[in-house]
């Protein structure tokens, strides 16, 4: 069920003498009346590192990936998130995970301006008692994603992403809805990290429709840090279905190398049981 890719240069654990993961499930599973979303679902995530879930369509890839975001309560199985057992502190890690990437849970309200929604989005995040978005916060957090996607226009220059990010940037009076595919990607991102959470989970990476945006996709998910300076490692969960430009982006040669670069595993969720016809 696991196939590791690691990098060269992991991001080392927050506290390496403790040696617990920093999710970790076993047996995990979920059913909807007689239908099974996902079943026996066992592995770790170690800190700082950089876990993929991956499998076709109807594998139950984002509900696991809600379930371990304290978003969807499993049916079955052990899961402890940041320490925290699932699902009886699933508000205390909801408070300790960003997610972004799929518009039923997060979405990104594309009929108001970049700075508009980046106000808003920052207001709800912080806390009710303190203004969270002021002007200068938000001009942070557009900058933010435009530096993040310069970064990585650097790593692929002219050849397989920079054609796209040359012209994915985020412009403060534009509509969401206009920016390019790219831009809306880091800005899920960087809105997503504005709570400075422990755990960043990012569902559907294949919705970007491009290769060359896939791999920048991951390239930032490989290297992506805290919005905030201090020494914690950022942990990062991903679903896609086809995980090919990831392993593009990994393979030796590839200029992404010269970056420091979180270790990455794949996990495949296997098909779930076709139920057996009642007789009658």
């Amino acid at each position: 069920m696991k196939d590791a890719m690691t990098t060269s240069q992991p991001v080392p654990p927050a506290r390496p003498a403790d040696g617990v993961p920093t999710v970790s499930v076993e047996g995990l599973a979920l059913c909807a009346g007689k239908r099974t979303i996902f079943r026996d679902v066992s592995f770790d995530v170690p800190t700082g590192s950089l876990a993929v879930l991956a499998g076709p369509s109807g594998r139950g890839k984002t509900a696991l990936a809600l379930a371990l975001a304290g978003r969807l309560t499993p049916t079955a199985g052990r899961a402890t998130v940041l320490g925290l057992a699932l699902p009886r502190h699933a508000g205390s890690v909801r408070r300790r995970v960003g997610f972004t990437g799929n518009e039923s849970v997060t979405p990104l309200d594309g009929t108001l301006t970049v700075k508009h929604h980046v106000a808003e989005a920052l207001q709800l995040a912080g806390p009710w008692w303190r203004p969270s978005a002021s002007r200068k916060r938000v001009d942070r957090t557009i900058t933010a994603a435009n530096d993040l996607l310069g970064g990585l226009e650097d790593v692929f220059g002219d050849g397989e992403g920079g054609a796209p990010l040359v012209q994915a940037r985020l412009h403060r009076s534009e509509l969401v809805r206009d920016a390019a595919p790219a831009a809306r990607f880091a800005l899920g991102l960087v809105l997503a990290l504005a709570s400075d959470p422990d755990i960043l989970v990012v569902d559907d990476v294949d919705r970007l429709r491009t290769a060359p945006e896939r791999r920048a996709a991951w390239a930032a998910l490989l290297t992506l840090g805290h919005t905030r300076d201090d020494a914690r490692p950022l942990t990062v969960v991903a679903t896609c279905r086809d995980r090919q430009e990831l392993a593009d982006v990994l393979a030796p040669g590839h200029r992404l190398e010269a970056l420091p670069l979180r270790s990455a595993a794949v996990h495949t969720l296997e098909a779930p049981p076709t139920p057996a016809p009642e007789i009658r």
